[in-house]
């Protein structure tokens, strides 16, 4: 069945979504000592620093017999295969083959940039442009806790469309942070007038913002939107490949500073991290199995599901026209119904979607 806003899901990874600097490690994770792989676009790269200590990109595969170069060390600022000891500049230019006559022949690399604590790369083929804006940025007022990386079976959008969703929470994550929590008569995404893409859910004390391409970033108020004691997220869903996902998880808090020194709160952070995850994976990975056999995961959206409709727009009209098409879905062109469901309006939305009653009408986001 198809739903009045047009959009809908798929597992496929489009060349548009190659043009945007991804962050694919914490820099406090790369050494200088031993390089760090990882996966992004269904290809393998490997990350290290070089004799200066900038991080440096290039493929995980050697080019003599395709060994992987992560397996390897790091020498005076040059990766040096496990097997027969190549090394590789941050070029991808072999510098050194031992025990034979040097031939030339350089491997891929990536654009790599480091920012705000974060390694970021390029895996596009347009030039590189700006780094997001708000992802690297920890508020002010806020204390680092916690980061942590993780290797997830599903794909990235589906992730993503799940994190900008708080409607689910009283129902899903009944053995972690919403345990306990009574189920509202109504949820809604209040955005704000400039932008589709941030603003406060209604009744929890919760801001959201979605910065393309693959953040979630969330402030929770733990004692009410005001109380002074607030929670800081940067949530990154990276396309590792099709149905994998890459998740940078950042938190942060604007009281009890003094607990990022305490031993073994990284591993309470991780802990609980993984468990929240868990809870929300068994079901993601459900749709991403419908999803493979045919299903529509955006058969009947409702009205609180107006974040999730707007990324997943953006993420259509990126696949559809490249990484150049305008950055809010609230230009000329969109559907009525998308803009309905995405500004809030209470005009009523046709087929499938539930509108807002007036009485429910969202207040300007903050």
């Amino acid at each position: 069945m198809n739903n009045s806003l047009n959009v809908s899901a798929t597992l496929d990874l489009a060349n548009g979504l190659r043009n945007f600097w991804y962050p694919v490690e914490f820099s406090k994770n790369l050494g200088m000592a031993d390089p760090l792989g990882f996966e992004l676009f269904d290809q393998c790269w490997v990350l290290f620093r070089d004799d200066q200590g900038t991080a440096a990109c290039i493929l995980d595969e050697c080019a003599h017999r395709a060994c992987p170069l992560s397996l390897g060390k790091v020498i005076q600022g040059r990766i040096q295969c496990p097997y027969h000891g190549w090394e590789y500049d941050r070029q991808g230019e072999c510098v050194h083959m031992p025990s034979c006559q040097a031939i030339s022949n350089p491997i891929l690399t990536l654009p790599v940039m480091e920012q705000g604590g974060m390694i970021w790369v390029w895996p596009g083929t347009d030039e590189p442009g700006a780094l997001p804006s708000l992802a690297p940025t920890l508020p002010d007022n806020f204390t680092l806790q916690a980061e942590l990386v993780m290797d997830l079976e599903v794909e990235h959008g589906l992730m993503l469309e799940n994190l900008l969703d708080l409607a689910h929470a009283p129902f899903t994550h009944t053995g972690t942070f919403a345990k306990g929590w009574p189920v509202p008569p109504f949820v809604r995404f209040a955005n704000a007038a400039t932008t589709p893409w941030t603003g406060h859910w209604d009744p929890y004390p919760i801001h959201m913002t979605f910065e393309p391409p693959c953040f979630v970033i969330s402030t929770i108020g733990l004692r009410g939107k005001d109380c002074g004691r607030h929670l800081h997220q940067v949530h990154a869903c990276l396309p590792r490949g099709q149905g994998r996902t890459r998740l940078l998880y950042r938190l942060a808090l604007d009281f009890g500073h003094w607990l990022r020194w305490v031993p073994g709160t990284h591993c309470l952070w991780q802990h609980l991290a993984n468990r929240v995850i868990q809870e929300d994976l068994r079901l993601v990975q459900g749709q991403q199995e419908r999803l493979k056999g045919g299903a529509n995961v955006w058969n009947q959206p409702v009205g609180y599901d107006k974040l999730g409709v707007a990324y997943r727009h953006w993420r259509n009209q990126v696949e559809r026209h490249g990484s150049d098409w305008p950055e809010s879905p609230a230009d000329e062109g969109r559907e009525p119904a998308l803009n309905a469901i995405v500004t809030g309006s209470d005009a009523p939305i046709t087929g499938s979607v539930v509108s807002l009653p007036p009485s429910q009408a969202p207040p300007t986001g903050h």
